[in-house]
């Protein structure tokens, strides 16, 4: 199953004793106000204001609330063409206008976002490092971003993939958020922390902006096996070391024997990559073998991408499988 971006290797190993513990305990409702999920991630981040740290039920419920507390009809919100599909869904399902602007070499630039703002933008939605694409923005661009953008246009940056980059990074997209009273940065618990399932995500805001999540925030949003793991696991640097450096050094052989099977691949900064087919019709009929020989990676028609296919990083094993059977694909077709 390469198909969903989830880490092969799992859950930390804390966070699965952390579930266990909290197992008899399900009959009580969690802290309302999650204090020892917020503390650990700001420990963890080197936040020093937990009021403006909010938790969420997966960043898609931080995406959501934005979007329901800051755009609605007659607004725009604007991103970039291959982005993350919610941010779409988001404005469509809240009234709003959704507003793409073009990519280069797949991904965002600073002069297309610039040039698609307009009176009317509310919320500017940036996935950096980008899904599906796995390129990224510069911190330098996008502090430049920040600075260009009128103040009535709310910057929620998506790292929902940072902590495939580099603890640096991870610091300097925080960093961007109280460089600026128009920043978001959202998170998530899905991707390296390998916790998918639970559906749990966070938020660093401007205090402002905090506060107003908090009020239209869902009570009990979390559950309780979400909370305890992420508590767990947040603070398992061994791990996500680990992880982190399996998946750098996968992602730099599936670029390079890719590239040589004459299958494009772009340099990515996530936990995947998206190799060129050529064709939508190639693409797909790669796809359809590589499902009969039981592997599972995600077609990207639906992101304007029909000649390529998304592969998540997995296993060495798992990966050695797909690499060969595009390998013996390629040399068939």
């Amino acid at each position: 199953m390469l198909a969903s971006n989830e880490n092969p290797f799992g859950p930390s190993p804390r966070a699965i004793a952390a579930m266990q513990d909290v197992a008899a305990q399900v009959h009580i409702y969690p802290d309302p106000d999650y204090g020892a999920l917020r503390a650990a991630i700001a420990e963890a981040k080197g936040i020093k204001d937990v009021s403006r740290l909010a938790v969420s039920a997966g960043s898609d419920e931080i995406i959501h609330l934005l979007t329901q507390a800051y755009a609605g009809p007659g607004d725009e919100i604007l991103f970039t063409e291959h982005a993350f599909s919610m941010y779409n869904v988001s404005a469509l399902g809240h009234g709003a206008t959704p507003v793409t602007v073009p990519e280069t070499d797949f991904t965002a630039g600073l002069n297309a976002l610039l040039g698609g703002v307009t009176e009317r933008t509310r919320i500017l939605f940036l996935a950096n490092p980008n899904n599906p694409t796995g390129t990224m923005m510069s911190v330098q661009e996008l502090q430049s971003l920040q600075d260009a953008l009128p103040p009535h246009v709310l910057l929620v940056i998506d790292g929902a993939y940072a902590e495939y980059v580099s603890e640096a990074y991870e610091a300097d997209i925080r960093d961007l958020v109280d460089r600026r009273s128009n920043t978001v940065m959202i998170r998530t618990f899905s991707k390296i922390y390998g916790l998918a399932a639970l559906r749990l995500g966070w938020g660093y805001f401007p205090a402002e902006i905090a506060a107003t999540f908090q009020r239209i925030r869902p009570p009990f949003n979390i559950n309780a096996f979400a909370v305890a793991a992420g508590t767990a696991s947040i603070g398992d640097t061994d791990f996500i070391e680990m992880s982190r450096r399996h998946n750098a050094e996968w992602r730099e052989i599936y670029i390079t024997r890719l590239n040589a099977m004459g299958l494009p691949t772009p340099k990515a900064f996530a936990n995947f990559v998206l190799p060129d087919f050529g064709t939508a019709e190639r693409a797909s009929a790669a796809n359809e073998y590589l499902k009969e020989n039981r592997v599972l990676v995600r077609a990207v028609g639906g992101y304007g991408l029909p000649s390529r296919l998304r592969i998540s990083i997995g296993t060495a094993e798992d990966n050695e499988t797909v690499l060969a059977l595009l390998a013996a694909f390629t040399a068939s077709r």
